[in-house]
């Protein structure tokens, strides 16, 4: 009879540099790590059981301290879910435990504070760039050259957030901002879209799975205005939805410069709205390296069959209850040629 061999479910924990796994492992209740393309910063909560009162004393967690944490299954390469600061920290009994919650390192006070600037004549990665070198943060991803180069006259922050003005700026042109791993990541939604598969998802091989598809809310083009320069005029361009036939048409008001400037802007203004036409979430045994923002193929649910996108992966290890990971997903019907009417 042929020996099965079940993977054992691994993860190492780094606690200020030191690896903490050995220590802390007799004590771990649930370990949770959720990945999320956008609107959130990456987050870990871990659970510890506090039977003998050592981390309500001595090793109480101090906010601010760093945690790296890897994950996946004995005897195979680790992934890397990269470094946290710790946020809330809770005590609740009988019987005793510790809840720690920490968030994607970067995600700090300066990041938090409300700022108000002026940029002229400053290109997308200009100000991004500005602004990660200002709270010690690397830019990385992947934007086209037309978003990271267009230099609008002026752009203003007004009393926001320094992260919350990148991604109010990067929404109106299809841009994600958000960090992770001590760095201010930026990526193309649309470039994301057309990314290749990372992987195909069975029915057979989810334990629980849930669909909503929605009618409403869903537009078939968008009508945005501009001044022409050189005609001294309003000029009115209205933008086809990619994969959309019925629908009302999306009123966009916001600044535009030029033409170039309102096709940006109507595509992402379409893309943010009909982004999830179809959203659903899955439940699976642990898969490491499914992580937001990556494209998977659903089979198996008939007219839902297709491509998905990830936006947000939480990767779990329960005491007792092995490795699960849940991810949620969208998908618009330009991606999932079964949706189209």
């Amino acid at each position: 009879m042929e020996k099965v061999i079940v993977r054992q479910p691994g993860w190492v924990l780094e606690y200020e540099g030191k690896d903490i796994t050995k220590d802390v492992s007799p004590y771990i209740l649930n370990i949770t790590y959720s990945d999320i393309l956008k609107g959130e910063a990456d987050n870990l909560d871990i659970s510890l059981e506090d039977r003998n009162h050592q981390w309500k004393n001595g090793w109480w967690p101090q906010k601010g301290d760093k945690v790296r944490l890897a994950i996946g299954y004995k005897t195979e390469a680790l992934v890397n879910c990269g470094v946290f600061q710790v946020d809330e920290v809770e005590l609740s009994g009988p019987p005793d435990t510790v809840n720690l919650r920490a968030l994607s390192a970067g995600v700090k006070e300066a990041l938090r504070t409300q700022n108000t600037a002026a940029y002229e004549n400053k290109t997308l990665q200009e100000i991004a760039e500005e602004i990660a070198g200002k709270h010690g943060l690397t830019l990385t991803g992947k934007v086209s050259e037309e978003k990271a180069k267009r230099r609008p006259k002026r752009i203003t922050q007004r009393n926001e957030r320094d992260l919350t003005f990148l991604r109010r700026l990067g929404e109106a042109e299809g841009v994600i901002f958000t960090v992770k791993d001590e760095q201010l990541v930026w990526h193309d939604i649309f470039l994301l879209d057309i990314a290749g598969i990372m992987m195909t998802i069975k029915r057979l091989s989810t334990s629980s799975y849930w669909f909503r598809s929605k009618t409403d809310l869903i537009y078939k083009a968008c009508e945005v205005q501009y001044h022409d320069p050189q005609t001294k005029k309003v000029i009115t361009h209205i933008q086809q939805a990619e994969g959309v036939t019925t629908g009302d048409t999306l009123k966009l008001y916001d600044r535009c410069e030029s033409k170039a400037d309102a096709i940006v802007k109507a595509k992402a203004a379409l893309r943010n709205r009909n982004g999830s036409q179809v959203e659903g979430s899955v439940s699976m045994p642990g898969i490491p390296h499914l992580a937001a923002g990556g494209n998977i193929v659903m089979v198996g649910f008939g007219v839902l069959d297709g491509t998905y996108q990830v936006v947000k992966a939480r990767h779990s290890m329960t005491r007792g209850g092995g490795y699960t990971t849940d991810i949620d997903i969208q998908t618009t019907t330009a991606n999932n040629k079964n949706l189209q009417a």
